[in-house]
């Protein structure tokens, strides 16, 4: 696919254009008809795996860690100097423990991801079921999210109509207070963080309905009237989820709750709003208005961004095969990354964009360079703080 070149902020780094009328035929056309088909047993393996992966992190943590702690408590914590061995030991166990339970929510989301998609299986009836009993276990309205993401699916970086990290406008904010470490340092904790149920529950970072909209609504504008028997089943999820934490909670305290249920939780709303703010925030994706937007130039508008072997396979590749997600939502993401490391890069040429950066340095990049744009422009680059074009 050939390409025009628009200069970026940096003299080597250009912002890639689309020159070319692709079509997704085209692309399909050039991919073998195998990797579009969907295996309900492969992917229910691959749910069976987060799952077991969920239960084991728990098993360990209560009957050896748990335990642990408590006798090292027992030994040596009357002592001042084991008082802090012991906190300090019991805060590095159980940090692990709730990074790599979030790990493993995370991929589960990955999989009811997958079910809203219909990727996960051939029979949508299958589709969301799992996905609403994986989504509703980590508070995630599925069937109201599942419209609202196949709307940003529809249209990828459209300026009126996408409505996932819809860029600013020409930011009137301070640049010196955006530019400090410590606004950047507590910008990305409240973003990454409490951003996810911000967005559920406020439409944060979305498209302005000039009223209420969030994903628990029949009536939300994010809805059509004919959703609404949708909406209500995943609010009956979202109730359900929330009414068995509570007898938890009741039953083995606030600390419990927060230890192996709150922590984790975050932590997955943390790799949601890491996730999706680097596959569609850098410095050479374009932004279009309505008369230069296509489909195909808004799928490809996205970032596969490499975390490395083990990251990778544990979030079932949705970081580094997401560009071909985009073009083809319905492909499982065991045959999407096949796609993209045997065929995507021939088919896009230039135009397909890449990433293996460092997973702080190139955050630290993003966050700096991609701060506002310019609708006026058509199709609208992003803009940095303290740095004129």
């Amino acid at each position: 696919m050939k390409s025009v070149l628009k200069a970026g902020l940096e003299k080597d780094v250009d912002v890639i254009i689309p020159s070319s009328n692709l079509t997704v035929k085209e692309i399909q056309d050039q991919i073998p008809a195998k990797y579009f088909e969907r295996s309900t047993l492969r992917s229910s393996l691959y749910v069976a795996r987060d799952i077991a992966q969920c239960v084991a992190a728990y098993a360990v943590m209560y009957y050896c860690v748990v335990p642990f702690i408590a006798g090292v408590d027992s030994a040596i914590g009357g002592h001042p100097v084991g008082r802090g061995i012991v906190l300090t030991l019991k805060t590095w166990l159980w940090s692990i423990f709730w990074f790599a339970q979030g790990l493993n929510l995370t991929a589960l989301w990955v999989m009811a991801h997958e079910c809203g998609h219909q990727a996960f299986s051939p029979h949508r009836q299958i589709n969301n079921a799992v996905g609403l009993v994986l989504h509703s276990f980590i508070l995630v309205p599925y069937h109201s999210w599942r419209i609202t993401h196949g709307n940003h699916h529809k249209h990828t970086n459209h300026l009126t109509k996408d409505n996932v990290f819809v860029p600013r406008k020409e930011s009137k904010i301070i640049e010196l207070v955006e530019e400090s470490p410590l606004a950047m340092l507590w910008g990305m904790f409240v973003m990454f963080f409490f951003g996810w149920p911000a967005y559920l529950l406020f439409n944060v970072a979305s498209q302005d309905y000039g009223r209420r909209a969030n994903h628990f609504e029949p009536s939300s504008p994010l809805f059509r009237p004919e959703d609404a028997e949708d909406i209500i089943v995943s609010d009956l999820g979202i109730v359900g989820m929330i009414f068995l934490l509570t007898i938890f909670t009741f039953k083995y305290g606030f600390s419990s709750f927060l230890c192996w249920y709150f922590v984790p939780y975050l932590w997955v709303n943390f790799w949601l709003l890491y996730i999706t703010y680097m596959q569609h925030s850098d410095i050479r994706l374009p932004h279009y208005s309505h008369d230069e937007w296509t489909f195909v130039r808004g799928a490809i508008a996205a970032v596969d961004r490499d975390y490395g072997w083990l990251l990778n396979e544990w979030l079932h590749h949705i970081n580094d095969s997401h560009v071909v997600h985009h073009i083809f939502s319905q492909v499982p993401f065991y045959h999407a990354i096949t796609i993209t490391r045997k065929h995507i890069k021939e088919i896009l040429g230039d135009t397909y964009i890449v990433d293996n950066r460092p997973l702080l340095k190139s955050l630290r990049k993003t966050w700096t360079d991609c701060r506002y744009v310019v609708p006026s422009e058509g199709v609208c680059v992003f803009h940095g703080f303290n740095k004129k074009r």
